[in-house]
C-alpha cells in the first residue's frame, strides 16, 4: 500500500470519528424528540382513556397516530444532508492537499442527487423513518387492544408502552429508540460515504479506486469481516483479487462503522519519476499496527476465545481447521452465510 494512501486513510479515519461524534449529538436531539413523544402518549392514554367502549378506544388510537407521526416527522427536519454531504466532499478534498495533490468538488447538483439518492438497504432514510413510525403506531395499537383485552387497568396499559425500569419491563418505545439511534448513525454515515465516492470519482484523473477499511476491533461485523481490504475500480469492478460484489459500498448494514478510502494512482502514473514511501502503521483494539495488516493477520494475533466471541465458535473453528477464509463469511452477492452453509462449504 502506498504512503499516499496511509494518509488518506489516516484523514478518513479521523473523519469517521469525528462523524461518530457528530452522530452521538444528533442521537441526543432525536432521543429528546422520542421522550416527548413518550410523554405525550402517555397524558393521552391517561388523560382520554376513561373507559373501554370501541368509538373511545379507535378516537385515541388516530390521534395517537397523528401525534406519532407528527413525531417522526420532526426528526426528518432536524437533519441537514446537503450541509453534510457538502461539509464530507470540503473535508475529502482537504485530505489531498497532506499529500501534494489538488482536487475538485463534485458539482452541486452531483451532490443534490446524492443526498436525494442515498439508500439505506436499499431504501432512501424518509422510508425507513415512515416505517419507523408505522412500527411504533402498529405496536401501540396492539399494546392498547391486548391490555383491555385482557381487562388491565390504564396504568399497566399505559407500563405496556412505556415500560417500568423497577419491573424490569422496556415497553415498546425503548424498541423504538433504539431503532431510531440506529438509523440516525446510519444515515449519517451513508450520506457521508456517499459524498466521499462522488468525490473519489470527480478526482479520476488521481484516483483509481477504493478500499474497504473495516474497523479491526471485536465489534465488527462478520459481513464486514469478509469485506475488509476488498478493493473495487470507481465503476464499482472488483480489483486487486477481490471477488465480493461492491453492492453500493458502505455502510453494509445497520450501525456499520467501515469506511472506504482511495486508492491513489502511483506517483509514476501520475507522470513522477518518483519511488512510493513505504507503508506507515494503523490503529486497532492492539493498538497500531502495520497498515497493510489483513483481517486473517489480525484475528490471527488473539487468542481463540477472542476469534470465538467475534465469528460465532463454529465459524470461528471453520476458519481455524483451514475450510473456510473470512470472505467466505459471505455468499457472492455480500450476504452472510448461515453455518449450515459455511460446512457445506
Amino acid at each position: 500500500m502506498k504512503n499516499a494512501d496511509i494518509i488518506l486513510q489516516d484523514a478518513a479515519i479521523t473523519r469517521q470519528i469525528n462523524l461518530l461524534r457528530f452522530s452521538a449529538g444528533e442521537k441526543k436531539k432525536v432521543l429528546a424528540i422520542l421522550t416527548q413523544l413518550q410523554s405525550d402518549l402517555r397524558l393521552k392514554l391517561l388523560g382520554e382513556l376513561t373507559d373501554f367502549s370501541k368509538a373511545r378506544v379507535n378516537k385515541l388510537l388516530k390521534e395517537s397516530t397523528a401525534i406519532i407521526n407528527s413525531a417522526y416527522q420532526g426528526v426528518q427536519e432536524k437533519f441537514d444532508f446537503p450541509g453534510l454531504a457538502e461539509h464530507e466532499a470540503t473535508a475529502t478534498t482537504r485530505s489531498f492537499a497532506a499529500i501534494g495533490l489538488d482536487a475538485a468538488l463534485p458539482t452541486e447538483t452531483a451532490l443534490k442527487a446524492l443526498v436525494n439518492g442515498s439508500l439505506i438497504e436499499g431504501a432512501p432514510s424518509s422510508a425507513w423513518w415512515a416505517k419507523n413510525s408505522d412500527d411504533l403506531s402498529f405496536k401501540f395499537a396492539a399494546q392498547v387492544r391486548q391490555g383491555i383485552a385482557g381487562n388491565e387497568t390504564v396504568q399497566q396499559i399505559v407500563r405496556r408502552i412505556i415500560g417500568s425500569p423497577r419491573l424490569g419491563t422496556p415497553g415498546i418505545m425503548e424498541t423504538s429508540r433504539r431503532g431510531a439511534t440506529a438509523l440516525v448513525h446510519t444515515s449519517i454515515q451513508q450520506v457521508a460515504n456517499d459524498a466521499r465516492l462522488a468525490t473519489f470519482k470527480a478526482n479520476d484523473d488521481i484516483i483509481k479506486g477504493v478500499t474497504q477499511l473495516s474497523t479491526l476491533d471485536s465489534h465488527t461485523s462478520n459481513v464486514c469481516i469478509a469485506y475488509s481490504g476488498a478493493s473495487w475500480d470507481l465503476e464499482g469492478v472488483p480489483i486487486n483479487g477481490t471477488t465480493l460484489p461492491f453492492n453500493g459500498g458502505t455502510p453494509r448494514h445497520f450501525n456499520c462503522r467501515s469506511v472506504l478510502t482511495p486508492i491513489t494512482k502511483t506517483y509514476r502514473d501520475l507522470g513522477l519519476d518518483i519511488d512510493e514511501i513505504p507503508p506507515g502503521t494503523r490503529a486497532s483494539d492492539l493498538g497500531q499496527i502495520p497498515a497493510g495488516t489483513t483481517f486473517e493477520e489480525f484475528l490471527g494475533r488473539h487468542d481463540k476465545a477472542y476469534a470465538d466471541d467475534l465469528l460465532g465458535p463454529g465459524r470461528a473453528q471453520l476458519w481455524r481447521d483451514g475450510k473456510i477464509t473470512l470472505q467466505q463469511l459471505v455468499d457472492g452477492t455480500g450476504r452472510e452465510l448461515t453455518l449450515k452453509q459455511l460446512r457445506a462449504l
